[in-house]
């Protein structure tokens, strides 16, 4: 049985996932999607791949959904879909966050 949060993670990933296909941002939908994979096939470098995503620029917390740049959403809809977006990213962070210290902390437990 798959630990609870590495289900949520891989359920929040996909979400964010399909959030970002529908507004037309394919190559982070991508992305993620193969991070979401790896992690439901219990393969640790999906947490890691999906935790570098977030630092630097051009990282996946500059992302802005909007038509200017590309996405095929409404200007009516940039607020709500961007609103969405930063609540997966932000769920999606806290349980990487959470789930790379376990591992590291077990990491170190096993030397």
């Amino acid at each position: 049985m798959m630990h609870p949060e590495v289900a949520l993670l891989a359920e929040f990933t996909e979400t964010a996932a399909n959030l970002l296909a529908g507004c037309g941002e394919s190559a982070w939908a991508e992305r993620l999607r193969k991070d979401a994979q790896r992690i439901k096939n219990l393969d640790f470098y999906g947490v890691e791949h999906l935790r570098s995503a977030f630092g630097g620029m051009g990282s996946f917390n500059d992302l802005v959904l909007h038509p200017r740049n590309g996405h095929s959403i409404t200007a009516d809809d940039v607020s709500a879909e961007n609103e969405k977006l930063d609540e997966l990213r932000s769920k999606i962070y806290s349980l990487i966050g959470k789930l790379y210290a376990e591992e590291i902390s077990a990491q170190h437990a096993k030397k």
